[in-house]
Formats: structure tokens, sequence, C-alpha cells
């Protein structure tokens, strides 16, 4: 069974993640990974916390944004693992992905300004930039188009 890895940070790429993934679903059934990837907090603020603090918090954020994709998912019956980590967006990705032996990457197409025709400075840019330089998981777009 192949392995699929939605990264969502926005409801937007929750909802679009989560049609490309029951899309997929459909076609033929596939392991779901939900990803959702927090910043730290800067160290002038963590400080302050308890670890134990600050894994609930970002936790909490992070089941957050995945919430839509969760939604959606459990509406259409397609079964998903659900995950929540603290890191840089684009190298967390490559590495769960990496770590969980993913086949393929669903990433949020952006609009059409003209930094996003160049991906610059996108997450979906990121990831593709890393995953050249690193691993074989191909990397689908998630539109509002499909």
């Amino acid at each position: 069974m192949k392995i699929i890895l939605v990264p969502i940070g926005s409801t937007t790429e929750a909802l679009r993640g989560a049609d490309r993934a029951i899309a997929l679903y459909r076609a033929e059934p596939v392991a779901i990974h939900l990803l959702n990837v927090q910043r730290p907090l800067p160290r002038h603020v963590s400080r302050f916390f308890p670890r134990s603090d600050l894994r609930a918090f970002h936790q909490q954020a992070g089941m957050a944004a995945l919430d839509p994709a969760i939604r959606a998912l459990d509406a259409a019956g397609v079964p998903h693992q659900d995950h929540v980590i603290v890191g840089h967006a684009a190298e967390a990705i490559v590495q769960f992905a990496e770590q969980h032996a993913c086949d393929d990457i669903v990433l949020d197409t952006p609009s059409r300004g003209i930094l996003s025709i160049l991906h610059a400075g996108s997450i979906a840019s990121q990831v593709r930039h890393l995953m050249r330089a690193g691993t074989e998981a191909p990397v689908s777009r998630a539109s509002s188009a499909q």
C-alpha cells in the first residue's frame, strides 16, 4: 500500500489536501498521514514555560490546523493518521516523509501572484528543492482545479 503525506499549514491547504487525499484513496487504497509542523517558539519566550506546556500548546495548535482535513476525511470514510511536530516546515516535512517511507507528498498549489508563479520562498518550493537534493518521494500538487 502506498503511503501519502499531506502536510497542512492552513485551512485552505487542509481542504485542498483532504480533497486530493480522498481522490487518491478512492483511486486505490493508500495510507494517509496528515502532518502539521509548528514553528518553535523563540527561546526568549519558551524559557518561561515547562516543556510539557509547550508540547501541549503545539499539539493543540497543530490539531486545530488539521481539523478541517480530519473532518473531511472522516466524512468521506477515509482512514488517516494525524501528526503534529515542531520544527522548520520544509525540513520537517522532508524528514517525516523519509522516516515514514512516504511514496508521495501532496502539497498545496499557491495562488497565482508573481512570487508564487516563481515559487519564491514557498514551503512547497523548499520541499521540492530538498526532495531533489536527497530523496526520491514524488511531490503532488493539491489545487482547487483537481
